[in-house]
């Protein structure tokens, strides 16, 4: 998912990928603890309706099928499965004695239930995963069916990653009214490795080993995440050892990380990326200006990436242009080309289409007389976001357009882009190494009751589009559809992609040790494979 990160995601989703791992420091002999740093923990504890925190969801939770490294998918709570010879029935063999911290069994019965609850509730941040499903049964306690209405290309290797299994102890009495805006920590209780003890929002939050997890105990017996107000600060706990590691590293911090010799940096090609959302919600708050093809073109074309790439990001990462990363291999649509830093066409496009400055203040007026003026606006969780909108600015202004740039709380955007209550808004993402939710954001359903579709897009085309390459019968045909899908948004640009970035982490290497092999990993893969500290 997310999902754009922090942004939405994670945006965040985030799916969020964690460029490392086992850090650890040490409180007692047999006690260890691992500190992370962050400029944002999560939006809200409840999973159903969570656009972020996915490090710390994936510690909670399980699911039935899991990405350990970010792109192999490994067992988990189904330690194996198969697929009938006509595509339409998957059978997983549920793990025997697993509990949920509070007890109660995780079984296929209760898998069963949390996947059916999804859909009927059409719970926002995870039913769009389960689409094509017609069927859920748990036969006996082992046993899980799932039976769809087409066979489906990426069961296992996206649609199943974030459905987490959820105790029906906590959320089977509650009124279907009140399940988006349950907030309590029991909303935290799961089957994974460690249970939230203590959570203060934007500050801090804490995880204890759970002892009846059931791949054993956890190599990390307590998990702190503090969040810091900026980026600054967070450099500086990880130099002073307030903190062992720092996932998202602050490109502004880089410099001084690497001259620290107790600190080791790792960046890794990931599926992040930056991009401007453009509202065109029909029944959104934007000016109906641009609702307009050619002033979105234009504004394409008066944003320079290099200089984004070289100020923002200092040089780790490349331009952007379609929504599928180049990390997604042959997904990515490679014959959508490099988007010109070209004011000049841009001035024409906007002149040949009528649009003047008539009053010679600089800003040329729409055909209903109104002024291209536009609320430009990003995140507080990273300086370098402002230096992106800075420069998106300042190109505008140079093709007659106002777009000041402004910064507001995650949250506060968040709310925003849930009401569409906004012009043109940076995000930074990180997600999926499978496209199908990434392509699900665009579809018409993820406008609807606080989804993903930031932008108010909406396409028949599109749609139709999406269905095909979820039950694509081979990856060809797959691929096909998504490399259209990818053509309409380039051509219609809700979406202006702007970097593809790298995934950068630091930590204290005078803590701790990890296997290079796990550097690009999941939080948890990371801690359960090749964990080891400093002088043990």
């Amino acid at each position: 998912m997310f999902m754009n990160t922090p942004k939405r995601l994670f945006r965040v989703f985030t799916i969020l990928i964690l460029s490392l791992v086992s850090i650890v420091n040490v409180q007692a002999q047999d006690k260890t603890k691992l500190t992370i740093g962050t400029n944002y923990i999560i939006d809200v504890l409840n999973p159903t309706t969570s656009l972020y925190g996915y490090a710390e969801k994936g510690l909670f939770y399980e699911t039935l099928v899991e990405a350990a490294d970010g792109t192999n998918v490994m067992p988990g709570l189904a330690e194996s499965w198969n697929v009938s010879d006509d595509g339409l029935t998957w059978t997983f063999k549920i793990r025997e004695r697993v509990t949920f911290s509070d007890g109660t069994p995780c079984t296929a019965v209760e898998a069963a239930w949390t996947l059916n609850w999804y859909i009927s509730t059409s719970a926002p941040a995870i039913v769009s995963y389960l689409d094509n499903i017609t069927k859920i049964e748990a036969t006996d306690a082992t046993t899980l069916k799932i039976t769809v209405s087409q066979p489906v290309p990426n069961m296992i290797s996206a649609k199943l990653l974030y459905a987490y299994i959820l105790p029906p102890s906590v959320w089977k009495d509650l009124p279907e009214d009140e399940i988006a805006t349950y907030d309590d920590p029991k909303a935290t209780i799961g089957s994974g490795p460690y249970v939230m003890t203590d959570y203060k929002s934007g500050e801090y939050m804490i995880l204890d080993a759970n002892p009846n997890y059931w791949r054993g105990p956890a190599p990390v017996d307590q998990i702190i995440f503090r969040q810091y107000a900026n980026e600054d600060a967070l450099v500086q706990a990880l130099q002073v050892g307030e903190v062992d590691y720092v996932y998202g590293v602050p490109f502004t911090g880089i410099s001084a990380l690497q001259n620290d010799p107790n600190i080791k940096i790792d960046s890794a090609l990931a599926n992040k990326w930056s991009e401007l959302t453009v509202n065109i919600a029909p029944d959104g708050t934007e000016p109906a200006s641009l609702r307009d093809p050619i002033i979105r073109q234009a504004i394409d074309l008066a944003i320079d990436r290099q200089q984004i790439i070289n100020v923002a990001y200092l040089g780790y990462g490349k331009p952007g242009n379609a929504f599928i990363t180049v990390g997604m291999g042959i997904f990515h649509n490679s014959d959508i080309g490099e988007i010109p830093f070209d004011t000049a066409q841009a001035n024409k496009l906007l002149d040949d289409a009528g649009y003047k400055d008539t009053d010679g203040d600089g800003i040329r007026e729409y055909s209903d007389g109104t002024k291209l003026e536009y609320r430009l606006m990003t995140d507080d969780t990273a300086s370098a976001n402002f230096r992106i909108i800075q420069i998106i600015s300042d190109g505008l202004a140079d093709i007659g357009i106002s777009a000041p740039p402004t910064v507001e709380s995650t949250d506060s955007l968040i709310a925003r882009q849930k009401d569409f209550d906004y012009d043109l808004v940076h995000w930074e993402w990180d997600t999926d190494a499978d496209p199908h939710f990434l392509t699900s954001v665009f579809t018409c359903a993820e406008t609807q009751d606080g989804g993903w579709n930031d932008s108010g897009f909406c396409s028949d085309e599109y749609d139709k589009l999406f269905q095909e390459q979820a039950t694509a019968p081979n990856q060809d045909v797959r691929k096909e559809a998504i490399w259209k899908m990818q053509a309409i948004i380039a051509k219609e640009r809700p979406w202006l992609i702007l970097a593809y970035t790298d995934s950068i982490a630091a930590y204290r290497k005078d803590r701790f040790t990890f296997d290079p092999l796990n550097a690009v990993a999941t939080l948890k893969w990371a801690l359960y494979t090749g964990f080891s500290r400093v002088g043990a």
